[in-house]
């Protein structure tokens, strides 16, 4: 009986009504196009522009469709959304409207939203910033997002597209090289790390472009590489990292950077030196030679053995008679 109380108990056990599993949050999945928008325009212009969201969800996901200024204060070009008041003069979000501002997608479903773009006659030239969000809204249905009615806050994550706008006019274009420099200005092996940043200190982001290579002592360029084409926000910068490859390499080497920036082409050089001598391998050369030429040199003066000269035999005159 007691070697059956185990089987029974599994028996009754399998009987049971399972528990349903906890049920895990549901996955958002959005992609927004184009993710970067870059206008310009004249005072007191109006333009319109199409913008497309798609749902990669599996479920149905109701939007709602926001804007904000947005401000870059770090040097990697992360964008910060702001109030109206704090952006002041680089603001954007109040020339803005969008229809519509909700929307409700089925799996895979993409829809337009039309931006409409009002300059103001006395906007200041130069750049206006802002980004366009998706927010999903949690347990959105298709009659609350056609009455506007969220049916829940919103949840992360969420999407958009940025907007560089720059007004037409008399601005002021100005672009520093703040930073250029190599990781170990004197190094045992490559690779070489190089790092340069790029400050804006003008009134309208800025892209540069150039490239940077690096030659040796005889003048021969062993790398080149373009610059990754990035936008500066106004009174920031942003940072360029690059690799030069190939571990072994022996002597002095310059980094050159040559670039330009705004529609006025503002120039940017940079160059650096730095020196890669194996050290440790031209130790162990070195030692190599210094062994073979004392063994050379002992060979040489090592004494060597006497010659033995040969026995002259003696010369026996005939008896005279």
């Amino acid at each position: 009986m007691k070697s059956l109380l185990p089987i029974i108990v599994l028996a009754l056990a399998s009987t049971l009504p399972s528990a349903p599993p906890a049920a895990g949050p549901d996955i958002v999945s959005t992609t927004a196009s184009p993710p970067r928008l870059e206008l310009e325009a004249l005072p007191g212009t109006t333009l319109q522009e199409t913008l497309k969201i798609t749902n990669a969800s599996p479920t149905e996901q109701a939007y709602q469709v926001k804007f904000t200024d947005f401000i870059v204060k770090d040097n990697q070009g992360t964008p910060v959304a702001v109030t109206e008041k704090v952006s002041g003069r680089w603001s954007l979000a109040s020339w803005l409207t969008v229809k519509p501002d909700k929307l409700l997608l089925t799996p895979s479903q993409t829809a337009t939203v039309n931006l409409l773009i009002s300059v103001p006659k006395d906007a200041l030239p130069g750049g206006h910033y802002a980004i366009v969000t998706y927010s999903p809204l949690a347990g959105g249905t298709l009659g609350q997002a056609k009455q506007g009615v969220g049916g829940g806050s919103a949840v992360e994550p969420k999407v958009g597209t940025l907007i560089y706008f720059n007004v037409i006019g008399d601005v002021t274009e100005a672009a520093n090289l703040k930073e250029f420099k190599v990781d170990k200005k004197f190094a045992y092996y490559g690779p070489i790390n190089l790092f340069a940043e790029i400050e804006n200190l003008g009134d309208v982001h800025i892209r540069p472009q150039g490239t940077v290579s690096v030659a040796n002592l005889l003048g021969d360029v062993i790398f080149s590489q373009s610059l990754e084409e990035k936008n500066i926000f106004p009174f920031a910068s942003r940072t360029y990292d690059l690799t030069v490859p190939g571990k072994w390499r022996l002597g002095r080497y310059a980094a050159k950077l040559e670039a330009t920036a705004g529609s006025s082409q503002l120039p940017l050089h940079g160059l650096i030196y730095f020196w890669i001598v194996p050290v440790k391998e031209l130790s162990l050369i070195a030692g190599a030679l210094i062994i073979i030429i004392l063994i050379i040199i002992l060979k040489k003066r090592q004494p060597k053995p006497p010659t033995e000269l040969p026995q002259e035999t003696p010369t026996l005159t005939p008896p005279t008679a």
